[in-house]
């Protein structure tokens, strides 16, 4: 996972109000995962959650 503007190839969607660009290659890897923000530690970060099976 990238923040970087989105390539010329990406299909870019927007997901509850988040605007996603997703690497065609990995697409269909995609459609069961959730992204999810949690706090730890007083830091917060992004967390995919639902892999199964990675690249």
């Amino acid at each position: 996972m990238a923040l970087d503007e989105p390539q010329a190839d990406d299909e870019v969607q927007e997901i509850n109000g988040i605007v996603v660009a997703i690497d065609p290659i990995i697409k269909d890897q995609t459609n069961s995962l959730i992204l999810d923000c949690q706090e730890q530690d007083g830091e917060k970060g992004l967390v995919l959650q639902g892999i199964e099976d990675c690249c």
